[in-house]
């Protein structure tokens, strides 16, 4: 027999990057703006900022442009001595303050790649060749490309390469645990992705898009999340988190927010005159982490561009923490203090089920046109392989296997981007793409075993223009922008198991937007933005419900003298055929103010969203595993939502020391959401007798949902030391309440001896409120977080290592216990104990192409289950975890 020849990561990365160069697949996504983040830069050099520099000689004109513009300035074998600068007074692109204070000095520049910040390198152009003198190496640095974070009179995040590169991620989760506000209710046991904003998620209310194309894929389950993606984090270049609503691109039923997941480009590796580039990483280590790897390859020139990735993710199951208080944990079972001392021992052994395989493959193909005109097509492509977890009792295994997916995720995008240089109203964007997402699972439970196979396909349109319409000399500024965003998501579900087809059920939803927005900006002080957005969705599917009606009526009664003799309830049929459109005007209002120094802003918004039933919310309906139903209801309410926030940002540099920068955000958000849609449990059909603990449906929430809390982020750097801090506080709780006939027409025997008959149940029928309990994760909110990250840079800079600490009060449901002490139900009761986790990293570039990384992950080895994490579930987190990456750029 052959033996299996073992490859390590060092020949898979090698590997990788062969396969880029050669990979199959056509193209992937734009390097755009994220939708909801216009502040973000679609290039280093385009940004727009307001420049206040006077006459002066060029050296330190460009000393004082370097701090304002927030970049790396490199001088060599450049003559500046007896240079006068023009004045550089008001607003102006990066690029075009340059040009401008280098006008007629016969010096030149070129982007470069000097690290996490834009880069401008200056050199004399031929002409002035002969009167150079050699300067050395001079580098002055000033700010960060993520400054316009802490410049933009709103909450929102960046999560850069640098700091996915601090803890390599091993679920697509850990990339947002140390973002204010931010959480995913993930299970370590399943790889998808759910992202949650301060509380809010599911169905659309956070748009998580790929490059601004909407993942829109939704599998029922028990509730802990309907709504995920598959991303590999080898493959991002950063992650924009926009919080609120928005009347921008991205916006429609988005009362959350937007998460962008920015994948790389090809011009990341490409600059004036180096025409090929690319990337090689890769990943081994403890507990688990088999291989984490990816391979990046561009080419490019003034014409167009390439990039080729590939990425893999190998990783078994892994160990918890050894130390720590888990015992709060909840199960169904009963057990006394001996047996549970066991049970605890085997969930610190080994989390199962927490395996799986990843592999991505991207292209994207870019072409730049005549008239500042550029054409993209992109490709990604997402295959992920895992078993699923049961929930955790006390058996052994704890965790019991429940059967095994395997999931297909492809991304197709054309871009087309519209910038003439000489013409203020043109900044055009569009973007046609498709996201298809099928989930292939093989379901095991004790008493059946079937497939079921679930897809959604989403077609999506965005357009929009942004117009320079005033930009005089004394400081006033207003640009608009405007635009539509379509796009329809048609999902389909078959299986062996004929009941459980309609759990995630076949349908077709579309939501249309236009929207505008005004953005008024005067002396660098005050700035105002409002817009209005124009939601419209049109719903349409079939579905509905067996429900049990009598056959005597009045007219026609039974006269047996029992009714035990008379005829039995008759199954009928109550068919839904839903054709259901709707829309909704909802505006947003920002506001800014330097209130007279330079490096602190006050910022207030308002906004409305509005969000109407999604595709599963109205027409799901059958059973997945047991006789526990799911009842359709094509009736449900749009969600609307009203959302406030107050705050402030600080941006101030050379604070303790020359060359410092501290940047600061603090917010205050209050959102509430009246109709809010949740599953609930012990509801009642039409008919007689048509109630049942088990039977859940889809209900508007008559009490009205508040999320509110604090938030605050802190970045400070001084160059050979800098620091993160970040700090969430949510504040209350929300209840649930709703009809428990919530479409009406129940029935029961009315009459007596000799004449029975079916009537009405008119008081339950009209019932106004029953306090329920939901069947979602949103029935607790996420409770306080925080991180901390101490770092430090030596050798040059060569060296960079730090530690990162991360903690959590915890938090407990309290509010779900009965009058005895004991649980209402073990679904869903928020059961997190406090924990405070201390992660190692360290980087050294060995030389300018290649970098060598190491991490130690929970060094204390501390037993925790993640902050907001599976309800149901409850899969701890890792134990120490040790891992090593190498990477070579080119």
């Amino acid at each position: 027999m052959m033996q299996q020849m073992k490859i390590g990561p060092l020949a898979r990365a090698v590997g990788l990057g062969i396969l880029a160069t050669c990979a199959a697949s056509p193209s992937q996504a734009r390097e755009a703006t994220p939708p909801a983040a216009s502040e973000a830069p679609r290039n280093a050099l385009a940004r727009t900022l307001s420049f206040d520099i006077p006459p002066q000689p060029l050296r330190e004109a460009l000393l004082h442009f370097a701090s304002q513009a927030g970049i790396d300035l490199l001088l060599a074998e450049v003559d500046l001595n007896g240079l006068e600068s023009a004045a550089l007074q008001g607003q102006y692109s990066i690029e075009q303050g340059l040009q401008r204070l280098l006008a007629g000095t016969g010096i030149g520049y070129s982007q470069q790649q000097t690290g996490k910040r834009p880069g401008v390198q200056l050199f004399d152009l031929p002409s002035a060749s002969s009167r150079a003198i050699h300067l050395g190496h001079i580098e002055i640095q000033s700010g960060s490309p993520n400054d316009w974070v802490y410049e933009a009179p709103r909450s929102v995040a960046v999560i850069d390469r640098e700091q996915l590169d601090r803890r390599p991620a091993r679920h697509a989760a850990d990339m947002l645990e140390q973002t204010s506000g931010v959480y995913s209710s993930v299970s370590q046991q399943d790889p998808a992705l759910s992202v949650n904003i301060r509380g809010i998620q599911d169905y659309g209310r956070v748009n998580m898009n790929i490059d601004g194309m909407r993942q829109n894929f939704q599998k029922s389950g028990h509730g802990q999340r309907n709504g995920q993606m598959y991303i590999d984090p080898e493959l991002l270049s950063a992650v924009t988190v926009a919080k609120g609503p928005s009347s921008g691109v991205g916006g429609a039923g988005a009362a959350g927010g937007i998460t962008t997941f920015s994948t790389y480009g090809a011009r990341e590796f490409l600059e004036p005159g180096k025409e090929v580039g690319g990337r090689l990483s890769a990943t081994s280590g403890s507990n688990g982490t088999h291989f984490i790897g990816s391979g990046l390859f561009a080419m490019g020139n003034d014409i167009g561009d390439i990039l080729l990735g590939a990425s893999e993710r190998h990783l078994g199951n892994y160990t918890p923490g050894k130390h720590g208080d888990i015992s709060g944990i909840r199960i169904s079972d009963l057990m006394n203090d001996a047996s549970r001392a066991q049970f605890l021992d085997r969930v610190k052994s080994e989390v199962l089920y927490s395996e799986y395989t990843m592999r991505s493959r991207m292209a994207k193909f870019g072409l730049n046109l005549p008239g500042d005109q550029r054409v993209q097509l992109s490709y990604l492509q997402t295959q992920v392989s895992s078993p699923n977890a049961g929930t955790l009792g006390n058996t052994d295994p704890a965790w019991s296997y429940a059967g095994k997916s395997n999931v297909l995720a492809r991304n197709l995008a054309l871009d087309y981007s519209l910038q003439p240089q000489d013409n203020d109203w043109l900044d055009l964007k569009a973007k046609l793409y498709h996201v298809d997402t099928d989930d292939d699972s093989d379901v095991v439970s004790s008493a059946l075993r079937y497939q079921i196979d679930t897809r959604v396909r989403t077609y999506g349109l965005q357009l929009d223009n942004t117009s320079q319409l005033i930009s005089s000399a004394d400081g006033h500024k207003l640009s608009a922008n405007y635009g539509l965003d379509i796009f329809h998501d048609k999902a389909s579900s078959d299986s062996t198991r004929e009941v459980a087809s309609n759990v995630t059920p076949a349908g077709k939803r579309t939501m249309s937007s236009l929207f505008a927005s005004l953005d008024y900006s005067y002396d660098d002080w005050l700035n105002i933005q409002a817009g209005l957005r124009y939601d419209r969705y049109h719903l349409r599917g079939n579905t509905g419900l067996n429900y049990k009606k009598l056959p005597f009526t009045v007219d026609n009664p039974c006269t047996a003298r029992s009714i035990a003799l008379c005829p039995g309830s008759v199954n009928t049929w109550l068919p839904f055929d839903v054709d259901r459109e709707e829309g909704k005007l909802s505006p947003t209002l920002a506001i800014g103010i330097k209130p007279g120094i330079d490096w602190l802003e006050l910022f207030a918004n308002y906004g409305k969203a509005w969000r109407p039933a999604a595709t599963t919310e109205s027409l799901a309906a059958g059973s997945a595993h047991t006789s526990d139903t799911l009842y359709p209801n094509p009736f449900l309410e749009p969600e609307r939502s009203r959302s406030w926030e107050v705050g402030f940002n600080t941006l101030n540099s050379s604070l303790f020391m020359p060359g410092d920068r501290l940047a600061t955000k603090l917010a205050w958000f209050d959102s509430t959401i009246d109709n809010y849609i949740y599953q609930a449990i012990n509801r009642c059909i039409p008919g007689y007798n048509g109630c049942s603990l088990g039977y859940t449906a889809y209900v508007n929430n008559q009490a009205q949902m508040r999320f509110r809390g604090l938030e605050f982020q802190l970045n400070y750097d001084a160059g050979f030391a800098y620091t993160d801090l970040t700090w969430t506080r949510m504040i209350g709780e929300n209840e649930f309440c709703s009809t428990m006939r919530y479409l009406g027409g129940g029935t029961t025997v009315g009459g007596g001896r000799g004449n029975y008959y079916e009537v009405d149940l008119d008081d339950a029928n009209n019932s106004n409120c029953l306090m329920a309990q939901a069947f979602t994760s949103t029935q607790q909110r996420p409770g306080d977080r925080g991180s901390l990250t101490l770092g430090g840079r030596a050798f040059d800079q060569r060296l960079d290592a730090g530690v990162t600490i991360r903690y959590t009060p915890g938090y407990k449901s309290d509010l779900r216990t009965n009058n005895n002490g004991g649980y209402i139900s073990n679904i869903y009761n928020a059961d997190w104990e406090a924990y405070t986790l201390y992660d190692l990293y360290a980087s050294f570039k060995l030389t300018d192409s290649l970098t060598v990384r190491g991490s130690v992950e929970n060094l204390t080895n501390v037993a925790y289950i993640t902050q907001y994490g599976d309800y149901l579930a409850y899969t701890l987190g890792r134990g120490r975890t040790v891992q090593g990456s190498v990477e070579y750029r080119f």
